[in-house]
């Protein structure tokens, strides 16, 4: 019985180990990700996107405009430097969800990759399914 929860604890230990990634560049480099969740919520149909090219080039799409930057991550934190965008204006709450997306990208955002998915550990917190 002993050795029975013994290898219960160990494989529960391994799972936890396998299903968390701590993110860095190489994780991120050449991914593109979609938003699918606010705070738990399913977000359908969102065109929210972030994609990580060479050299942690960072782009995607904040809902309304387009953005670019430079990101870089350090102790899994994804922070984006130099963002750039375009300028269209769009309804109230598109315009609200991308600002606050890029103020977190800007601030520095605490980022987990977790059974396929990446997330962002702001307020709110964001998930990313990845992208085809």
């Amino acid at each position: 019985m002993k050795s029975f929860i013994l290898y219960s604890v160990i494989g529960a230990f391994l799972v936890g180990c396998i299903s968390t990634t701590q993110v860095g560049d190489t994780q991120l480099k050449h991914t593109k990700w979609q938003l699918s969740h606010i705070n738990g919520k399913l977000v359908a149909n969102s065109v929210i996107s972030i994609e990580f090219i060479e050299a942690m080039q960072v782009a995607g799409n904040g809902g309304c405009n387009r953005f670019f930057g430079e990101g870089i991550v350090r102790d899994s934190s994804l922070k984006v430097s130099h963002i750039g965008m375009t300028r269209k204006l769009c309804d109230k709450q598109t315009n609200q969800q991308e600002q606050m997306l890029l103020k977190m990208l800007q601030s520095g955002v605490p980022v987990l990759m977790i059974e396929n998915a990446l997330i962002f550990k702001g307020q709110p917190e964001l998930r990313f399914r990845v992208a085809g």
